[in-house]
C-alpha cells in the first residue's frame, strides 16, 4: 500500500510539472496562436439595411458594391498606405492605428494597384436617385424600418496580450447579409429620373409626382440633394395654389359670384391688392382663378365664411396626418383656427392662401389627385409591399378611397385650371402646352433677406387634363414667380413622361 501511494504521488508531481511548463510556454512565447474562438478581435465591415425596391421590383438599394480597405496596425500595412491615400489621409490613418486596432477606410472604387498587406473587401452599397426620401439622416423611410437586418464582420486572432498575430488574414462572417428582406415602394425609377433631370437648375425646393388613381407617390425630388429636409413633406406658405381649394368650396356650395376687381379691396382697416396692382375688372370664378385675382378670392372667402371653407379643407385632408409607414406621420397642413378666422382680415388672407396657413407640397398634390380622380380621396402612399427573406411580397393594405367631392365640381375645376394654362398666369410660359392644367402661385413668406422678402413659388397641375393620370407639384424656395420658376420644370416632366 505504501509503495502504491509513493508511485501515485510521483505521477501527480510529473503531470503538475508538465502542465506548469506548458502554461509558462504559452505565456512567454510570442509565436503561440491562442484559441481563436476565445481570443480574437472582431469588427463590423457593414450592417445590412433592409432593401428598398422600386415600384417595378428592381432594387433601389443594396444593388451594387462599395469597397472597404482594412488596414492592420503593422509596418507592412503602413508601408502601403501611400498607394491608396494622400499624405494627409495617411497621417490620419496612422494616428488611428496607434490605438492598436485595424482601421476601416471606404473607397470610391476598387484599387488597381498591387497590395500585399492591406486587404480590400466588397460591401453592399446603393446607387439610387431617391436621396432624402429614404435616407436615415433626413428621417426618410430607412429611419422608420427596424434595422439592421444583417451584418458582415471580420475577426482577427490575438495573443494572450491582445496583440494581433502576424500572418493572420482574418476570418469573415456574413449573418443574414444576403437576405432579400425589405419593402417595395411606389417610386417609379424612370419618372424619378425624369423629375431629377427636369429640376437640375432648381437650387432649393421640391417636385412631387403622384398617380391620380390611388395617390401613390411616383417621384419625390428634394433640392439641394445634400439637404437633410424632405421638403415635399415640410410646411410652406402656399399662396394662390390654395385658391383651387377655395374654388372647390365655392363649386360644392353652388357659389360662383361675379365680382368687379378694382385692383384693391379694403376689409376693415386692411387693404388687400392684386399682384403688381393689376385691375382685373369683372371676373367670374373661372376668370379669377386664371388671373389669380386676390380681390375676387377675398370677396369669395368672406361670402363663403369660415365654416364652409373648413368643411372643404377637412374633406381634403388638411386637418389630418398622412401616415407613410408605421410611426412615420406627416402633418398635412397648419390651418388657422376658427377663432383666428373670426377676424375678417384673417379670413380674407385665408381666401388667397396667405396668413397663418402652411401646407406640404404632398398635400397639395393629394388635393389634385382627389380632383383628377372625380372627387375620390385616397390616402397618399409610399410603401406598397413588404418583402420577406425569400423575396416573397405581401401587399400593404390602405383604406378604401372615399368620395368627398361631386364629380361636376372636379370636372369644372379641371376646366378652370386648363384655362389658367391657355389664358391665365401660366399662358406666357406654357403656350405650346396642349394637355396640362394647373395653377401658379407666388407666396409671401414674411421672411426677408437684405430687405427683400423670400417667396415660395409654385405650379400645381394635372396631366393630361382630358384624362388625368398624373398630379404634379413643383415648389421653389426663394423664387421669383410660379410661371417662371416652376412651369418649365412641369412642362419638361410631362414631355418626358410622354416619351417613356
Amino acid at each position: 500500500m505504501y509503495k502504491r501511494i509513493i508511485s501515485l504521488s510521483i505521477v501527480v508531481l510529473f503531470l503538475f510539472v508538465c502542465i506548469g511548463g506548458r502554461v509558462g510556454y504559452i505565456s512567454l512565447s510570442k509565436n503561440y496562436v491562442v484559441d481563436f474562438g476565445k481570443n480574437s478581435y472582431s469588427f463590423v465591415i457593414d450592417n445590412k439595411q433592409p432593401t428598398v425596391y422600386y415600384r417595378s421590383g428592381i432594387k433601389a438599394t443594396n444593388n451594387c458594391y462599395r469597397f472597404v480597405a482594412v488596414v492592420k496596425p503593422n509596418p507592412k500595412c503602413v508601408g502601403e498606405l501611400n498607394k491608396l491615400f494622400s499624405n494627409s489621409k495617411c497621417d490620419e490613418i496612422i494616428e488611428e492605428l496607434k490605438k492598436g486596432k485595424p482601421v476601416l477606410v471606404y473607397l470610391d472604387s476598387c484599387p488597381t494597384v498591387q497590395l500585399n498587406a492591406i486587404k480590400i473587401y466588397k460591401a453592399l452599397s446603393s446607387s439610387n436617385n431617391l436621396y432624402q426620401i429614404i435616407s436615415k439622416s433626413s428621417n426618410g423611410l430607412l429611419n422608420h424600418i427596424a434595422s439592421p437586418i444583417g451584418k458582415y464582420s471580420i475577426s482577427f486572432s490575438v495573443d494572450a496580450n491582445g496583440r494581433m498575430l502576424d500572418g493572420d488574414e482574418g476570418t469573415t462572417e456574413k449573418i443574414n447579409y444576403d437576405s432579400n428582406e425589405g419593402y417595395q415602394i411606389s417610386i417609379d425609377e424612370q419618372i424619378q429620373n425624369i423629375a431629377v433631370k427636369a429640376s437640375s437648375n432648381m437650387k432649393s425646393g421640391c417636385v412631387v409626382v403622384m398617380d391620380v388613381n390611388d395617390s401613390s407617390i411616383l417621384a419625390c425630388v428634394n433640392k439641394p440633394f445634400d439637404d437633410y429636409n424632405i421638403k415635399a413633406f415640410g410646411q410652406y406658405c402656399v399662396g394662390s395654389v390654395f385658391k383651387i381649394v377655395v374654388a372647390c368650396c365655392a363649386l360644392e356650395n353652388n357659389c360662383s359670384p361675379i365680382y368687379d376687381c378694382k385692383g384693391t379691396v379694403k376689409v376693415g382697416d386692411t387693404q388687400f391688392r392684386c399682384q403688381n396692382g393689376n385691375v382685373h375688372s369683372v371676373q367670374g370664378l373661372k376668370q379669377a382663378l386664371a388671373n389669380s385675382c386676390n380681390c375676387y378670392f377675398v370677396n369669395l372667402a368672406l361670402t363663403l365664411g369660415r365654416d364652409k371653407l373648413f368643411a372643404t379643407c377637412n374633406k381634403l385632408g388638411f386637418d389630418s396626418y398622412t401616415r407613410l409607414f408605421d410611426d412615420w406621420d406627416i402633418l398635412n397642413a397648419q390651418l388657422p383656427t376658427k377663432n383666428d378666422l373670426v377676424s375678417q382680415g384673417e379670413l380674407s388672407l385665408f381666401g388667397f392662401g396667405q396668413g397663418k396657413l402652411t401646407v406640404t407640397p404632398m398635400q397639395i398634390c393629394s388635393v389634385l389627385c382627389t380632383i383628377a380622380n372625380g372627387g375620390t380621396f385616397n390616402q397618399p402612399r409610399l410603401v406598397l409591399k413588404g418583402v420577406n427573406d425569400k423575396g416573397e411580397m405581401s401587399q400593404i393594405i390602405y383604406p378604401q378611397g372615399k368620395k368627398v367631392l361631386r364629380k361636376s365640381t372636379c370636372d369644372n375645376l379641371i376646366r378652370y385650371m386648363r384655362y389658367v394654362v391657355t389664358n391665365g398666369t401660366a399662358s406666357s410660359v406654357m403656350y405650346n402646352d396642349r394637355f396640362s392644367a394647373g395653377k401658379t402661385a407666388t407666396a409671401q413668406t414674411g421672411q426677408y433677406i437684405r430687405n427683400t422678402e423670400r417667396l415660395n413659388t409654385w405650379f400645381a397641375g394635372v396631366y393630361p387634363y382630358n384624362n388625368p393620370k398624373y398630379a404634379i407639384v413643383v415648389m421653389t424656395e426663394n423664387g421669383s414667380s410660379g410661371a417662371g420658376d416652376c412651369c418649365p420644370i412641369f412642362s419638361t416632366i410631362v414631355e418626358n413622361i410622354d416619351n417613356m
